[in-house]
């Protein structure tokens, strides 16, 4: 049986809603109005610093098309490395056609 550490969860639950939200293309402050908090909670979720309530987990991984089940299925070092290269990708993508539009 895998044991969960609290601390470690919530750095996955966060990493993969960030994963989901650049992947659907929203920023913080879109799913923050989505679920009823601001762009500054939804970033501290994000970093794994707060312990959202099941609620507004559910309410994020609905919207975002993530399946509830991946944020606490365990997940090895290197998967988590290539989620967060994912993430860094869709950061400079992102920043890249902020550029463009500007």
């Amino acid at each position: 049986m895998y044991k969960c550490n609290i601390e470690d969860l919530k750095i996955q639950m966060g990493i993969f809603i960030k994963l989901y939200r650049l992947r659907s293309e929203l920023s913080q402050f879109q799913l923050g109005i989505e679920v009823g908090h601001s762009r500054d909670y939804i970033g501290l979720i994000e970093r794994g610093k707060v312990n959202p309530s099941f609620e507004i987990i559910v309410k994020m991984c609905n919207f975002i098309n993530l399946d509830l089940a991946l944020i606490v299925s365990k997940i090895s070092t290197v998967k988590k490395q290539e989620l967060l290269d994912e993430i860094r990708q869709l950061e400079q993508k992102n920043k890249n056609q902020s550029r463009k539009k500007s």
